[in-house]
This record gives structure tokens, C-alpha cells and sequence, in this order.
């Protein structure tokens, strides 16, 4: 009885153990939690600050999404020409290189800290701050 009693205890501490380290993270904690991502400052992402400049530096100042006549009719010049077109431009950017219609063409891919920031700017609402 006693051997019985031991096992019943010892399967009870290791249920408890297995259940206790189960549990979700969602993406942008897990990504942050690694050595040397810390510096992806996705708590304050605003429009003007954080997704403009992405925008502009990857984007518009290549000539292909700026200027008059941008390529595709797809501009990222501004908040109104990227809000209507996000779910081409978010298409894109999250394409495998290589892909047809990966973005920035004959460049790297967005770095994970910039294509999560894009990705809360417009879980956020895709405010014009």
C-alpha cells in the first residue's frame, strides 16, 4: 500500500509540474524575450515615429513607392495612400524572397522588430499619431 501511496504522489507532483509549464506567449513577448532583440521598441509605435520612417526608408525614397507616379499605383508616401493599400503592402512585405511579389524588390527582407511594429500599428487602428 505503501509503494502505491509513493507512485500515486510522485505522478501527482510530476501532473502538477507538466501542467504548470504549459502556457502561450504571444509573438511579440517571445520575440523580445531573446538575447539581443530588446532594443525592438514595440511599445511606442506611432505612425509619424515608427512606421513613416520604414516606410520611407525601404519604400518611397527607392523611387518606386514615392514621387508622382509610383510603381503599381502603390504609394507609401503618406498615411492615407498606405491605409488604403496595407493589405497589398502587408502582403508583400511578409512574402518569401524571392517571391514575385516580395517586397522591397532586389532587397532584404523587413527585419522581424520592423514587420512586428507594422503589425501593432495596425492592430492599433492604423492611427495617423
Amino acid at each position: 500500500m505503501k509503494t502505491r501511496s509513493l507512485l500515486l504522489f510522485i505522478a501527482s507532483i510530476a501532473l502538477s509540474l507538466v501542467i504548470s509549464g504549459c502556457y502561450y506567449d504571444n509573438e511579440e513577448d517571445l520575440y523580445l524575450s531573446y538575447p539581443g532583440n530588446s532594443s525592438c521598441d514595440t511599445i511606442n509605435v506611432t505612425y509619424s515615429q515608427t512606421i513613416d520612417p520604414i516606410f520611407a526608408s525601404y519604400c518611397s525614397s527607392n523611387s518606386c513607392h514615392g514621387g508622382s507616379n509610383p510603381k503599381a499605383g502603390i504609394s507609401t508616401a503618406n498615411h492615407s495612400s498606405v491605409t488604403s493599400n496595407i493589405d497589398k503592402i502587408r502582403a508583400a512585405i511578409n512574402e518569401n524572397i524571392g517571391s514575385s511579389t516580395f517586397m522591397p524588390k532586389d532587397g532584404n527582407k523587413l527585419s522581424t522588430c520592423d514587420l512586428s511594429k507594422i503589425d501593432i500599428w495596425i492592430r492599433q487602428g492604423m492611427l495617423n499619431n
